[in-house]
């Protein structure tokens, strides 16, 4: 364990584009169960913690190894915010007389990152004498300075200017941001209010560790990404759960 730090999972119950994509099955496991894997096997922290107004999902969050916080009502809506998910979590570690140095969000629908890339993140953050660092990915395949939008006659413009005479090896490189590491020196959070603070820096993550699953298109794509990735490198790319799978009525008790 490296100072005193803390990881916080947040897996709200409700979802509308993809309902319980949190617990989704996932290769014999809940989607939680791999983030919650990855922290826990870092080695990194003191406690990993599992926010969410759900019990079942604090259930499962148990049985792979977390300690489930259970979030008022005022934070399971759909514009409940995760900065304050996170301060909720540390009034409750407070009461404990817990005062975490740095804090680490994971996102249960980022089910491939691994520890190795939570331990890596912590190494430039620590090294760098970061304040706040956001996991982002490359963007691959599409230059986002070539966006278009269109009326509703189909007609288009180019959203962030025209960009026709710059060559696409001549656009500087882009990053997509992504829910999978995202690390806060706890005073700096506490004062900006944000993970996005000032200064925020950036962690740059193999793309396919770093997708997040939102929809069903999302979830089609990951399972596509773990089935070439095993075939690839005669592996599975996830992150060992290190228990059997949950299922309703298991029990750490």
């Amino acid at each position: 364990m490296s100072g005193n730090l803390i990881a916080i999972i947040p897996a709200r119950g409700g979802s509308k584009r993809l309902p319980g994509k949190n617990v989704r099955p996932f290769f014999g496991h809940p989607t939680l169960a791999y983030s919650v894997s990855a922290a826990l096997n870092s080695g990194l922290f003191a406690e990993v913690i599992v926010s969410s107004d759900d019990p079942a999902i604090g259930r499962i969050a148990e049985w792979y190894g977390a300690t489930f916080v259970l979030r008022p009502p005022e934070l399971a809506s759909d514009s409940a915010q995760l900065v304050d998910v996170a301060r909720h979590v540390l009034v409750v570690l407070r009461s404990r007389g817990i005062e975490p140095d740095a804090i680490c969000q994971c996102m249960p629908n980022c089910p491939l990152v691994r520890s190795v890339d939570i331990v890596e993140h912590w190494r430039m953050f620590n090294s760098g004498d970061r304040l706040f660092q956001i996991s982002v990915i490359p963007y691959r395949g599409v230059y986002p300075h070539w966006a278009v939008v269109s009326d509703e006659q189909q007609r288009g413009r180019w959203l962030f200017g025209n960009p026709s005479l710059v060559r696409s090896q001549d656009l500087p490189s882009t990053f997509c941001p992504t829910g999978a590491i995202w690390w806060a020196r706890t005073k700096d959070f506490l004062a900006q209010n944000a993970f996005y603070g000032s200064p925020f820096h950036l962690a740059p993550m193999d793309p396919n560790r770093g997708i997040d699953i939102d929809d069903e298109e999302d979830l089609k794509l990951a399972e596509l990404l773990v089935h070439g990735l095993t075939v690839r490198n005669g592996s599975s790319p996830l992150e060992p759960a290190n228990r059997a799978a949950y299922a309703p009525g298991n029990s750490n008790g």
